[in-house]
């Protein structure tokens, strides 16, 4: 069994046993280990769909590297990823997040023209194996600015890190077969919101949403929708579809590194309150 398919029946069953207690233990009070505040532990099952592409060079030298299209040249374009968040609320209107998403995408596949990484040379038909280590993590916060009891908007502020390891295992031109590897982050200020629409029996939807360009240095985005399921004052079920939009130039010259991912899929996953 898979891992995406263990998640999923990992989910359904929890689903199944606490779902039926859902109506009568809904008036009951959280547990809360902070007067005033109120935390949710939780963890998530993802799969993305994955796209983008890369200019590494080897120290600026010209010629040490060419755009690397991840699909189309190397393979990978899907992925499975993993996450843990951890959300806080202080006096109802203050509101933390701090998420951690990581994935592994792999591709095997016959380059389909040469190019360059990191100054090794990949020539046409060279059979390469691709290894992506790609983490994410993100914390922001959020001020109520609009509570009308059955929706809410919270503006937002916070950082994204994203790191990105990719290894590539095949035949270069220059030394035979090698495992070549670089590494690859950026940091990215944000702006956003958050807005939520409660609906009947614990359950409530929303859409999220994070940005902000960088103009010569790069551009990130983040797009959710979401819908949480309260089955249990403690316990919280939430699925949701997302978009990430991540690019970064270094110093705007066309001889450093340049990479840009886009990641569209969706999670699943439950949270534990405190």
């Amino acid at each position: 069994m898979n891992l995406r398919a263990f998640s999923a029946g990992w989910i359904i069953l929890t689903l199944v046993t606490l779902g039926v207690t859902a109506g009568p233990v809904s008036a009951q009070e959280r547990f809360r280990l902070i007067p005033g505040a109120g935390f949710l532990l939780g963890m998530e099952s993802s799969f993305f769909w994955l796209s983008g592409e890369m200019l590494v060079p080897a120290g600026g030298q010209p010629g040490s590297g060419s755009k690397v299209d991840l699909p189309s040249d190397l393979g990978v374009d899907r992925s499975e990823a993993f996450g843990s968040t951890l959300q806080g609320t202080i006096f109802h209107n203050h509101l933390f997040n701090l998420d951690l998403l990581s994935a592994g995408p792999s591709g095997l596949k016959k380059a389909p023209r040469k190019f360059v990484f990191h100054n090794r040379t990949y020539l046409p038909g060279t059979l390469i194996a691709t290894k992506l280590n790609l983490d994410w993590v993100r914390f922001c916060y959020a001020y109520m600015a609009a509570d009308a009891g059955s929706w809410w908007l919270a503006p937002r502020v916070g950082l994204h890190y994203v790191r990105c390891s990719t290894t590539l295992n095949g035949e270069t031109e220059e030394e035979g077969m090698i495992s070549n590897n670089r590494t690859l982050d950026a940091t990215y200020p944000v702006l956003g919101f958050e807005a939520r629409y409660l609906l009947p029996f614990g359950v409530d939807v929303g859409v999220e949403w994070e940005g902000m360009h960088l103009i010569t240095r790069g551009y990130l985005s983040l797009t959710r929708a979401t819908a949480h399921w309260e089955v249990h004052p403690d316990v919280v079920l939430f699925v949701g579809v997302s978009n990430r939009l991540a690019g970064w130039t270094e110093e705007n010259q066309k001889l450093n590194n340049e990479w840009f991912y886009s990641l569209s899929g969706w999670s699943a996953g439950i949270s534990f309150a405190f």
